[in-house]
């Protein structure tokens, strides 16, 4: 078998087979190669049974790609090697043996849907869900927080000095008992029940600590308490337990993952040997020396430094912006300047935010830019629910008849009226042919119609007439904001009983619908809310068009970005509160705000920008904004042009002439 392709420090790992051992790979430093090559090592070499061998990962994605290079590389010799997620794991340990807990083996998963449709069932059954305390997507938040943590019911039953807790803990109790009389699980059940079945069942399970002689753990930086248990249990009989991971990379403590498992290696197993792959294969020296600046000032971590034998490679780019629609101004100029200048791909571009309320302004920028896009891992702006109510209100002042928009927004937020008396309204719509606005409008002459529902939808009515009269007269985004007050939106978003970052980012959303319509009044002054709704149709008709092409700049968030790699990255709003995040910062600290920094830097292969506004739009007022205090990590000397620095208009000026005229030379060559 010829490794002479490995690094030294991978070799190691790869032929190092006895006992745990903790692999740090650092970003970019060929981790998927070593758990590859280590199969093979045990296999080929070591002559171990495939069946004795469990290589575990978090996503069926990478399970399938080990399996396909695992295929690639022994040629049918891998077949009886189990590479698995910790849920496929479970799965079929439970179809084997959940009869030991009640169940029988033909069970079925809940998905989010179901078990919110169950948690709603029971908080009716029971009279919670008017208490103003909960909801169902709340308390299935925090039951899938607390089974993340291996923590069931009791966790709030025994909190008897919080009423909502106890509510919580009592749902939560009949939550499980409906779930096990329809022989169903939720999702974290899988892992809660295997792990139960190792702790109570301990003999049943004894065959299968025997069977796998060989456990690999990946990303093992993500694991959860209750995944590092599940993961004990596998190798109590032989220990021979390799994890890779890095503790610099692990940015989900908000779903759960707890980063002591990889810092607490050495303690719980003490004979472990710990091999460090800091040579990196993805970036420049200069990129990674601004990584390992930002990631070193974190003291909760395991000492790495990445290096690189690539070229040193082009400064860091600095980008600054008057306000935030000049930042993003700035960012689509360059790209299209690169793309001509150099012949690029759009394909080569990422840009990289920290929270999704961003992309609006991002998604807008590069449309009017002429710049294809594609969005990954979340939802466009304007498919977001809130979004979408907000622009539903908007629809029906238009346009009385759009009757899909009407219903979706007619009970919400609520206002009394209810399903049964939409459907007799909707009774005089077929009987007397007319829409259903013109039935809200007169609702107390239709005697079927219940007397305080009637006169809800005639208030509601008149509410839309009166906004349709000062959209023709007013500014479109202060009546926005008024409308969205009056009819308590925003109210109902801050009031919902859900975890406090979701709560942040939907409002977010639609605050920053309302900058963006601000924006669209600002460029757009002579406009009507007729030509806006027209502009947001087009936008989301194109939007979907785009997705066919392949050519586009990536635009995601820092945490969707993680495990991926592009030639040239930006990373925009390097601001303090935007980046570091204010809420995480005051919930959980600077660390994994830090190691999301970290992540977004290693993402960029040859080039990497950073940008922010020295300006921002706050809810109605204007704020100042700082550098993120990343940027002081990192030595200035590695920027062409320092954070902060201050150009004189000379400087300016010259740089402004020569970016045009490169623009327009290339432009011109293209024709």
């Amino acid at each position: 078998m010829d490794l002479s392709h490995l690094n030294p420090q991978q070799y190691q790992a790869v032929t190092s087979t006895k006992g745990p051992i903790l692999v740090l790979a650092g970003a970019g430093s060929g981790k998927t190669r070593v758990i590859i090559q280590r199969i093979s090592w045990l296999i080929q070499v070591e002559q171990v049974l495939p069946a004795a061998i469990l290589a575990v990962t978090f996503t069926n994605k990478a399970a399938r790609e080990m399996q396909e290079r695992l295929k690639d590389e022994l040629r049918g010799r891998q077949k009886g090697v189990q590479l698995s997620t910790f849920h496929s794991l479970g799965v079929q340990l439970l179809r084997e043996h959940i009869d030991q807990l009640g169940y029988r083996s033909n069970f079925v998963i809940y998905d989010t849907q179901d078990q919110q449709s169950v948690i709603k069932g029971i908080m009716e059954d029971h009279d919670l869900e008017d208490s103003g305390l909960i909801d169902a997507k709340g308390v299935h938040y925090e039951i899938g927080q607390a089974k993340n943590r291996g923590l069931g019911p009791d966790h709030f039953l025994q909190q008897r000095d919080s009423t909502r807790k106890t509510q919580v803990g009592q749902v939560f109790t009949e939550y499980q008992r409906v779930l096990k009389g329809c022989n169903a699980i939720d999702f974290d059940d899988i892992l809660l029940l295997t792990l139960k079945l190792f702790e109570e069942y301990s003999e049943a399970m004894d065959p299968l600590r025997e069977r796998y002689h060989y456990l690999m753990v990946d990303e093992y930086q993500d694991t959860n308490r209750v995944q590092y248990q599940l993961m004990c249990h596998l190798c109590q009989r032989h220990r021979n337990l390799c994890v890779v991971g890095d503790d610099d990379q692990s940015i989900y403590g908000w779903r759960g993952a707890d980063i002591r498992n990889i810092l607490d290696f050495e303690r719980d197993f003490p004979e472990a040997k710990i091999i460090r792959l800091e040579q990196n294969y993805r970036s420049t020296p200069t990129i990674l020396k601004a990584a390992n600046q930002v990631i070193s000032q974190n003291p909760q971590r395991m000492p790495k430094e990445l290096w690189s034998q690539k070229p040193t490679g082009v400064p860091l780019e600095w980008i600054e912006g008057k306000d935030e629609a000049e930042e993003l101004e700035l960012v689509a100029r360059q790209i299209k300047i690169q793309v001509l200048r150099h012949g690029r791909s759009h394909s080569d571009y990422a840009i990289l935010f920290r929270s999704n309320f961003q992309s609006r302004l991002i998604e807008e920028t590069l449309r009017d830019s002429g710049i294809p896009y594609q969005i990954i891992g979340s939802t466009s702006f304007y498919e977001r629910k809130e979004v979408k109510d907000a622009l539903a209100y908007l629809r029906v002042i238009h346009n009385h008849s759009d009757e899909v928009s009407l219903h979706r927004i007619i009970n919400y937020p609520r206002r009394g009226i209810g399903k049964t008396s939409l459907i007799q309204a909707n009774y005089y719509c077929q009987l007397l042919r007319k829409p259903l606005f013109e039935i809200c409008k007169q609702a107390r002459q239709h005697s079927r119609i219940p007397t305080e529902a009637a006169m809800s939808m005639e208030s509601f009515a008149q509410m839309i007439l009166r906004y349709q009269q000062r959209f023709q007269q007013e500014t479109l985004g202060e009546v926005l904001r008024d409308l969205l007050s009056d009819v308590g939106l925003i109210y109902d978003l801050e009031t919902q009983k859900i975890d406090p970052k979701t709560k942040e980012k939907r409002v977010g959303f639609v605050m920053e619908l309302m900058r963006g319509l601000d924006r669209f009044v600002e460029q757009n002054p002579e406009k009507h809310l007729r030509d806006y709704l027209e502009r947001v149709m087009l936008f989301t008709q194109n939007d979907r068009e785009e997705e066919l092409v392949s050519n586009q700049v990536t635009l995601m968030t820092l945490h969707s970005a993680k495990g991926l790699e592009f030639p040239f990255v930006f990373l925009v709003g390097m601001a303090e509160g935007v980046f570091p995040n204010q809420r995480s910062l005051d919930e959980s600290g600077e660390e994994e705000e830090r190691r999301l920094c970290y992540v977004g830097i290693t993402r960029a292969r040859e080039e990497l920008t950073m940008s922010m506004a020295r300006r921002r739009k706050r809810y109605r007022e204007e704020v100042s904004q700082t550098m993120s205090r990343f940027l002081s990590d990192i030595d200035s000397s590695l920027f062409k042009v320092a954070p902060g620095a201050k150009m004189d208009m000379g400087q300016k000026a010259l740089q402004k002439k020569q970016s045009r005229a490169d623009f327009f030379q290339q432009l011109r060559r293209l024709q």
